[in-house]
């Protein structure tokens, strides 16, 4: 479990990636917000709101993992490996933002910031995909702890 404090770390910056994505699209004319939303919800698998309380939930989890009950390993390990599962999907989904917003950029204004931004996301996708790994990792050392 030695590898703890970099996924807590790692679930809090994929955390606040996903704030900064829900920020700028809450900026969006009204007809482009209801489409990027819907696009982020099926690209990763969840909406921001799942996100949000699927991120909290764990990492909140996570740093009380030493007082945890054992009863609850079971369900948090779990919860790592849905985490997991959508962390592939969401850095499929980073690969896919640069062209997105090009797209984006020739029906509406889009300021220079967010286009350097989003030519950023397909680097942090491999990020995403290193703790989408140590997630797993910790899945099963969580089920092992479940099961003795």
């Amino acid at each position: 479990m030695e590898h703890l404090p970099s996924i807590v770390g790692g679930l809090t910056e994929v955390r606040k990636a996903i704030e900064v994505s829900k920020s700028f699209v809450d900026g969006l004319p009204f007809f482009a917000r209801g489409f990027a939303e819907q696009d982020f919800a099926s690209g990763t698998g969840m909406s921001y709101g799942d996100w949000f309380r699927l991120l909290d939930s764990v990492v909140e989890r996570l740093n009380r993992l030493g007082s945890l009950p054992a009863s609850e390993l079971g369900s948090l390990a779990a919860d790592c490996r849905k985490l997991a599962a959508h962390l592939e999907r969401y850095a499929q989904y980073l690969e896919t933002v640069p062209g997105k917003l090009r797209m984006a950029a020739s029906f509406i204004q889009l300021d220079e910031q967010a286009l350097k931004s989003a030519e950023e996301a397909p680097r942090f996708a491999g990020a995403v995909r290193e703790l989408k790994r140590a997630l797993e990792t910790l899945a099963s050392e969580l089920e092992a702890r479940a099961s003795s």
